[in-house]
Parts: C-alpha cells; sequence; structure tokens
C-alpha cells in the first residue's frame, strides 16, 4: 500500500459529494475519480470536486489499477449489485448505510468479502465521530453505572415524491432503512444483540414507513426505545441512562460535537450491621430538623453532578470513516473493530425482523 490511498467513488449524488470533499481533508487520501449512472451527473460532480477522471462506468472504474479503494454512494437498492462488481475485481469496499436492503444481500457481500479476502466496511459515519467515541468510552468505563435504557430518534420532515427514494418502495424506501438504522446502531454499539423486539409505524400512500417506533429488549433486562420519521422534525438526540447516571448525545447525535454527563451518587441507607450506638445516633441524627433542613439544601449538590464534553468534528465528518478504512488496509486489516460485518449482518437482520412486523416487503423479496 503506497503512502497515498487512491479513492474511486461510485454514484455522484449528494452524499458522494460530501464524501469527496471529506477526503480533501486527508493528506494520505486522493480522489482518482468518479463513476456515475449518467455522464452528465459525474461530469457536474467533477465541476465542483478536483477530479483525477470521470470515467464511462462503473467497470471502467472498478478495473482501474490506479484505485485502491472505492466507496460505494449509489442508491441503497444498488448497493449489492455495486459492492459485488468491486470485489469480483478484488477491490476493497467501504460501502454507505444501509449496508444492503436486507439481509440476504448482505449476507452475499459479506460471504464473497471474506471468501477472497478483500476488506470491507459499511460506512456508518456516525460510529468514527470523536464524539460517540467518547460516549462509547464513557459507559463502558463504568460512569453512568450500570447501563439500563437508551433513548434515540432520528426524524426530518421530507415532502412526499412517490418516486423518490426515501418513499419508492424500489429503491428501498422508508424511514427504517434511511433514518433508524442509525439508532439501531447505535444501540447494537452499546448494548450488543437485543432478544425481543416490538415495534409500530406508519405507512406513506406509497406502502413504505413513515415514521416509526421500536422497543428492544436486550440480556440483563436493557431496553431501547428508538424511533425514525420521514414526516416529522424531531429532536434526533440519544441519552443512556444508567444506574448512577445519563449521558446525553447532543442533537444531531449521529454527527454530535457534544455530550452531557450528569452523575448521581447513591442515597446512603443505615447498614444492617451498624452497631446499636451508631445506629442510634444516625438515627437521631436523621430525625433532628437541622440536619434534614440542611441536608435538603445541600442535595443537589451532594447527589447530582454535571458535566460536558465538547468534541468539535474537523472537516465534514465523512473523514473520519474514510481515516479508519485508511488505517485497517496499511494494517492489513479485512475488517473494522468499530463497525465489524458481523455487526452489519446483525443490524441488517434487525430490520428484516422489524418490517415484517409490518408487512412491508419490497420487490424482489
Amino acid at each position: 500500500m503506497s503512502s497515498t490511498i487512491r479513492w474511486g467513488i461510485l454514484g455522484a449524488g449528494h452524499v458522494a459529494r460530501a464524501f469527496a470533499q471529506g477526503l480533501r481533508t486527508l493528506p494520505d487520501a486522493s480522489l482518482v475519480g468518479v463513476a456515475s449512472r449518467t455522464q452528465a451527473t459525474a461530469k457536474d460532480f467533477a465541476r465542483q470536486i478536483p477530479v483525477q477522471r470521470v470515467y464511462k462506468s462503473y467497470d471502467e472504474l472498478v478495473a482501474d489499477p490506479s484505485v485502491d479503494v472505492i466507496y460505494v454512494a449509489t442508491p441503497h437498492h444498488r448497493h449489492m449489485e455495486d459492492c459485488l462488481l468491486c470485489l469480483e475485481q478484488n477491490k476493497p469496499v467501504l460501502c454507505e448505510k444501509p449496508f444492503t436492503v436486507n439481509a440476504r444481500e448482505a449476507r452475499r457481500v459479506i460471504e464473497l468479502a471474506r471468501k477472497r479476502h478483500v476488506f470491507c466496511m459499511e460506512a456508518m459515519w456516525m460510529r468514527f465521530f470523536p464524539a460517540m467515541q467518547k460516549a462509547r468510552e464513557l459507559v463502558n468505563s463504568g460512569m453512568i453505572g450500570e447501563a439500563r435504557m437508551l433513548t434515540a430518534d432520528f426524524g426530518v420532515a421530507t415532502a412526499y415524491d412517490a418516486q423518490s427514494r426515501f418513499y419508492d418502495p424500489a429503491k428501498g424506501g422508508g424511514a427504517l432503512l434511511d433514518r433508524g438504522v442509525y439508532a439501531i446502531s447505535l444501540a447494537l454499539m452499546l448494548f450488543g444483540m437485543p432478544d425481543r423486539i416490538v415495534s409500530q409505524a406508519g405507512m406513506s400512500a406509497s406502502g413504505v414507513d413513515e415514521h416509526s417506533a421500536l422497543l428492544m429488549h436486550f440480556p440483563q433486562g436493557r431496553l431501547a426505545l428508538l424511533s425514525a420519521s420521514l414526516s416529522t422534525n424531531t429532536g434526533s438526540e440519544a441519552a443512556i441512562m444508567g444506574t448512577r447516571g445519563k449521558l446525553r448525545i447532543h442533537a444531531p447525535f449521529y454527527c454530535s460535537e457534544r455530550l452531557s454527563l450528569t452523575r448521581y451518587t447513591p442515597s446512603v441507607d443505615t447498614p444492617a450491621s451498624a452497631s446499636g450506638l451508631k445506629q442510634q445516633l444516625i438515627t437521631g441524627l436523621k430525625q433532628s430538623r437541622l440536619v434534614r433542613r440542611t441536608y435538603q439544601h445541600l442535595k443537589p449538590l451532594i447527589t447530582r453532578s454535571e458535566r460536558s464534553f465538547r468534541l468539535p468534528v474537523v472537516g465534514n465528518g465523512y473523514n473520519y470513516e474514510a481515516a479508519e478504512v485508511m488505517r485497517c488496509l496499511r494494517a492489513g486489516e479485512l475488517e473494522s473493530k468499530l463497525m465489524p460485518l458481523d455487526e452489519t449482518l446483525r443490524i441488517m437482520e434487525i430490520m428484516d425482523e422489524v418490517r415484517s412486523q409490518w408487512g412491508l416487503r419490497y420487490p424482489g423479496e
């Protein structure tokens, strides 16, 4: 692997352009070229973002030996086909979320990547932000005690258009795959795999989920309440509640730059083993009006502490996932420990199960 890692991009839409801008903040990355389904779109991309080549087809880009790794930024109903195209030419792949439309497709991509020993990763950019890395560290270190509950929502009102990728079943439309995937990925990152899921959805006129709510139960009784919407603007925040505190991931949680940690000190009860004299002393103090009044004034200071973390984003955020891919390629790692393929598959399986509860099937399933 050369000192500079050379990227190609399949797709020339909004996300592809944002990713290309992110690459420009990495001195050890270069963008070789872009390919789109139409030459006009690819050329428009090249007018906005410096690029060495505009390819005539996806096949031409994938076959170029000067490209080290490919970012798949096509609509997600094309992800499986485009990932397989790259992997069959032994080209490492970073595939935009959701990884595919369903678990069956994800399994095909993962199996081929492992069979050919080629790097592959889902581009869940949220996981690589400094704030999200800090959130994971704080939760895993026990700063909020034992994590028991998680809430997360992602809703942005999007005008209804039955032909758009948001609402078209043939394009894998719906709030779940476009927005709910973030909250599900967060829940699995922090709590592991759920053992029960209950969900409800409101369906659009085109037949895909317009908004939805999921209640996920995890081993040891942990719960996650998640929601996603195409029809309403929500707070788009996340919070993890534990036995000794709460961690708030400020909006938008999927690319946050700020965390708030609130810690609580448990109430002190009289231990059963206290001596008789000590027991009497503690009981007497509790009955003292002066002690009780003083305690009530000091209680907020004694039992609660708050701390904020500001973790500014360098670049536009897409550079973090690109940097992780390049680190893996240089280290000879075929998967990222921060976004492993097995976890990507579990996320797809969960979304399959949720859609089955609603009776939502995409064409071809």
